[in-house]
């Protein structure tokens, strides 16, 4: 077996373990159930991946100055809102149900790209938009009872997870002009992530407080609770550090589509720990959503190789 054959298989090999770490992570968050607000568990999340993350990134660790820095916060800020709406909707909705609507997110990406990076968007793509958007309805099925306002929670997930990925993207620009072309290391981000992410969090706990809303309820963790944010923690800095890892050992339009297996591990997960069974529905308005992102995933790679 060639080398080049040997790295994309790894690359394959490590896409696949991440797609089951990362629902995992889920179903930790999900085991807590509302014994804890979703609020606690995402501070605890980032908190706890950015201590497993350090002994990694500790002997390259600097200090964020300038657009960088704003960057990170921004980034940073993104995951925290997609990372409370979907935790949040985890507990009032199955995970297979919550990840299929989150998978509008390419799309949203498609939309935004013109105005957020400045890139142009030919007129198949927003077509694919269109298919995938009534994927996204059958899913939700607006009016249903099933569902109702609860779908607003993937969706602002993915709204969310979608100025992440574009912050990200102009984070590793900068990168390149400020760290002598090599941009910013991956698992630096990550640690980053969690760090300002978990300042992020304390923030809004604080400021939330006389509200009382739910999500950010303060109540101090049982025994068990603090076993469940630690593996969430863990899960994520794991998860996030194979799946960036892939990446080295196979290039994108290899490992894009095996990035929705992670749809059927949730629903394996969600059938398996809390007897969840995706409708028939959303199935179907999956296989669109995923069949649109794969299409405008082909046309951004033959869009930059012209």
């Amino acid at each position: 077996m060639s080398s080049l054959r040997q790295d994309q298989t790894r690359g394959i090999q490590l896409m696949l373990l991440g797609c089951i770490l990362l629902p995992l992570m889920d179903a930790a968050a999900k085991y807590m159930g509302e014994t804890i607000s979703s609020g606690l568990i995402v501070l605890g999340r980032f908190a706890f991946q950015s201590l497993f993350l350090l002994p990694f990134v500790w002997s390259t660790l600097y200090l964020p100055k300038g657009r960088e820095l704003a960057l990170h916060l921004m980034r940073s800020f993104s995951i925290a809102v997609a990372t409370v709406c979907f935790f949040t909707a985890i507990q009032v909705m199955p995970i297979a149900d919550a990840l299929a609507i989150f998978f509008v997110m390419p799309l949203i990406v498609t939309l935004l790209a013109p105005w957020v990076l400045g890139e142009s968007v030919g007129w198949r793509r927003l077509v694919a938009v269109f298919v995938g958007l009534l994927g996204a309805v059958i899913i939700i099925q607006p009016g249903h009872a099933l569902f109702g306002a609860r779908a607003l929670l993937p969706l602002m997930t993915a709204l969310a997870f979608s100025f992440y990925l574009m912050f990200t993207r102009k984070l590793a620009r900068v990168g390149s002009e400020t760290h002598q072309g090599s941009g910013v290391a991956p698992l630096t981000m990550q640690f980053y992530s969690g760090l300002f992410g978990s300042l992020i969090m304390i923030t809004i706990i604080t400021v939330m407080q006389p509200f009382e809303v739910s999500m950010f309820t303060i109540s101090l963790p049982e025994p068990w609770q603090w076993r469940q944010l630690v593996l969430v923690g863990f899960l994520a800095a794991v998860g996030h550090l194979v799946v960036t890892t892939a990446f080295k050992y196979a290039d994108a339009s290899i490992l894009a589509p095996f990035q929705y297996i992670e749809l059927i591990s949730a629903a394996l997960l969600g059938w398996w720990l809390f007897d969840d069974i995706p409708a028939v529905t959303t199935w179907i308005g999956a296989t669109i959503l995923v069949a649109s992102g794969l299409y405008i995933f082909h046309r951004e790679r033959e869009a930059a190789t012209l």
